[in-house]
């Protein structure tokens, strides 16, 4: 099974060394990374170019200017060359993997072939944050079809085959305008997903396999907050999808 790792950056120079050093410590072998930079004004690329090493599992693409995830995602997917059944993994660069059996747990997970997607679980690197904020959310109830109602649980670490990606509507990432969404990507890409699994297609990992950075400045939750809940409740108005 062969995983393709998506790799978001802002300015995260203090923190993409981490990310891809946590990659590269990886048991699980069969991986490609598909980094893309958005220009921020840092020394994000040059310090991912550092920690790269030469592995030509990674691949680094450079913005001339500021896209955000969603244009970054789909782009990065298409140029990673996915088949149907690989698996795409979403990282953040400036999150990273909890310990090296990381992808070993997801993949476990996929060796049962009635698991189409999984997500969860984090820990935050913030010692303030208790309860939910923590990390280690729950798993829907069994039987949830009404995803875009209920508190969002679909959270990181996410993954998915990449035929059941093929089946979203491209225009379902794109705004009122035509752009694509800046922010809340998770919601856009996870919520068509999951009500095409449902509960016995999407597996929750309650296990730990990553951590969640907070402590940075530049963190989406801390810059966009607003935009995030505007995006969230336009994502969640879209139309659902039927049941695979």
């Amino acid at each position: 099974m062969h995983l393709k790792i998506i790799v978001n950056c802002g300015p995260c120079e203090d923190y993409i060394g981490l990310c891809l050093e946590s990659l590269q410590a990886q048991t699980y072998r069969s991986w490609e990374a598909f980094v893309t930079i958005d220009a921020c004004d840092d020394d994000t690329p040059n310090r991912c170019w550092s920690a790269r090493s030469g592995d030509g599992r990674i691949d680094i693409k450079v913005n001339a200017d500021r896209r955000y995830a969603m244009s970054n995602l789909v782009h990065a997917i298409g140029r990673s060359g996915a088949r149907p059944d690989d698996v795409i993994v979403i990282l953040d660069g400036d999150d990273w993997l909890a310990n090296d059996r990381a992808l070993e747990r997801i993949v476990a997970e996929y060796r049962e072939p009635a698991c189409w997607m999984t997500y969860g679980s984090w820990v935050t690197n913030d010692p303030s944050r208790i309860g939910f904020s923590a990390g280690r959310w729950p798993a829907y109830p069994e039987g949830t079809t009404n995803f875009r109602e209920v508190t969002w649980l679909g959270t990181a670490v996410r993954s998915w085959k990449k035929w059941l990606w093929d089946l979203v509507d491209d225009r379902h990432f794109r705004d009122e305008d035509g752009n694509y969404i800046l922010v809340t990507e998770d919601q856009a890409t996870m919520l068509p997903m999951l009500e095409m699994s449902g509960t016995d297609r999407a597996r929750h990992i309650p296990d730990v396999l990553m951590i969640y950075n907070r402590l940075t400045p530049h963190a989406c939750g801390k810059v966009h907050y607003d935009l995030m809940l505007r995006t969230a409740t336009y994502v969640r108005s879209l139309p659902s999808y039927a049941r695979l």
